[in-house]
């Protein structure tokens, strides 16, 4: 973390104080910074998959009747300890990243003011900044609204364009709806996304099972508690994590929630009978005071109705 933190002294390596400028600390903070922050994360990921394929071993020995050695007890606590490092690491970079950049805007916005007579050279630099800096950025950043500003009146801006008849568009709707941080053992439905296969998207019901991360940069392993790739006469297979993000998640009431009856025609998604996978279905009928929905699920052979419990029906189109 000290060679991270000892930027002017690198930059002094380039050439005088003059040389540090907005721009070349932001060309630092890109490959640095934020390339130590993406490596950091990509190696929190390998360590969960080794852990989590270490436990399901262990249990699987247990079962068995077999205790784990004291070498793979030890082997799992190192990447434990790795695994919380990297974890308080990754705190204090986040911090520095902000910290970096905010001086960051300072310097450009000091730059401006001493060169009122270069503004349409300063414009074209900022705007590389601006374009690059919230893709890459794992935090808020203030250059967001700055593009918002920027592009108010086009689909990228803060306000999606209206339809022709002046009814708000799908977009709009979203963006009025609180977003939803999801917590650890929350049942959800996400939408899974197979390796080497991606057009099979499905939804399928899981677990969250670990939070990473915060604000923006928030992501999530969820759990597959039922993989469909069970042995004939095998015994069960162990559960499967999958990376995924609250833009790929709807949460599943939790058992005695109150719930408003959905209208008739609606679109939902919901969980098919005796499976673990969620489809899009349209509402026929409320059934039994609203503990149950009638549903005619897309592609269904003859037109086939289903009930399905209420919780299990999404107020989402899947």
């Amino acid at each position: 973390m000290s060679s991270q933190r000892s930027r002017a002294g690198r930059s002094n390596t380039r050439g005088d104080s003059s040389d540090l400028s907005a721009q070349t600390m932001y060309t630092d903070w890109r490959k640095d910074l934020l390339q130590a922050w993406n490596d950091a994360e990509t190696r929190a990921a390998e360590l969960n998959n080794q852990i989590f394929a270490m436990e399901s071993r262990i249990k699987r020995e247990k079962i068995a009747g077999s205790e784990p050695s004291i070498k793979t007890l030890d082997d799992l606590g190192a990447l434990y300890r790795e695994n919380v490092r990297i974890t308080e690491e990754q705190k204090e970079r986040k911090n520095e990243i902000r910290n970096t950049l905010e001086v960051i805007i300072a310097m450009r916005k000091t730059e401006e003011q001493a060169a009122p007579d270069n503004t349409a050279r300063a414009t074209s630099s900022r705007s590389g900044m601006e374009f690059d800096g919230p893709s890459d950025s794992p935090i808020p950043s203030p250059a967001d609204n700055r593009q918002a500003r920027k592009f108010g009146s086009s689909r990228t801006g803060s306000q999606p364009p209206s339809r022709p008849d002046g009814t708000p568009s799908e977009g709009s709707d979203k963006a009025k709806q609180p977003k939803i941080v999801y917590e650890k053992g929350q049942e959800v439905a996400f939408k899974r996304k197979t390796p080497g296969k991606p057009e099979e998207q499905d939804w399928i019901q899981g677990r969250v099972v670990r939070v990473i991360g915060e604000g923006k940069s928030r992501r999530y392993d969820v759990e597959d508690p039922y993989p469909d790739n069970k042995e004939e006469n095998g015994p069960p297979p162990a559960p499967i994590i999958y990376k995924s993000s609250a833009s790929q998640m709807v949460p599943i009431p939790p058992e005695g929630s109150d719930f408003k009856d959905y209208e008739i025609g609606r679109r939902v998604l919901a969980l098919y009978p005796e499976t673990t996978t969620f489809y899009r279905a349209e509402v026929k009928a409320i059934l039994n005071d609203g503990a149950d929905v009638q549903l005619l699920f897309e592609d269904e052979a003859a037109g086939e109705l289903k009930i399905v419990t209420r919780r299990l029906v999404l107020d989402h189109k899947g």
